[in-house]
This record gives structure tokens, sequence and C-alpha cells, in this order.
């Protein structure tokens, strides 16, 4: 049992990077979003999007249509907050 606590203890320690990394996507997503705006551009690049699902898929060891849902999320969410 004492085992599954450090593993635990890892999981929360990566979950908690994870979360910073968010963090930082979005504060970019954020400021790319101002940039289109200043430029008159579409928050909704579709083949942007086509090209990171892709990349995350092709660099995944782990179910792809997992990556793809969890980035699918993550994408939807960068633009909302581009466009605020």
């Amino acid at each position: 049992m004492e085992q599954i606590g450090k593993l635990r203890n890892r999981i929360d320690a990566i979950d908690r990077k994870i979360v910073k990394l968010l963090e930082k996507r979005v504060d970019t997503a954020r400021r790319i979003g101002k940039i289109k705006k200043r430029n008159g551009l579409e928050v909704t690049d579709l083949e942007r999007e086509r090209d990171v699902l892709e990349n995350v898929s092709l660099n995944s060891k782990i179910n792809k249509n997992l990556v793809n849902k969890i980035f699918r999320s993550i994408i939807e969410y960068c633009k909302d907050e581009e466009k605020n």
C-alpha cells in the first residue's frame, strides 16, 4: 500500500504540471487572440487545428482517439479565450 501512496503523490505532481502547462497554453492563446483582433483575423483556423491534432496524435504513445478528444476540448476552450 505504501507504494500506491508514492505513485499517487507522483500523479498529483504530474497533474499540477499539466495544469500549469494548460495555463501557459491558454495565456498564449489569449495573446494570439489579441493579435488576430488587431489584424482582423478570424479566431478559427481549421487548418491549424488539423495540424495540432495531427502533431499530438503522431507523438502520442497512448490512445490517439483519447488524445484527439482531449485536445479538441483544449482547442475549443482556447478559441473561446481568444475571443475575449
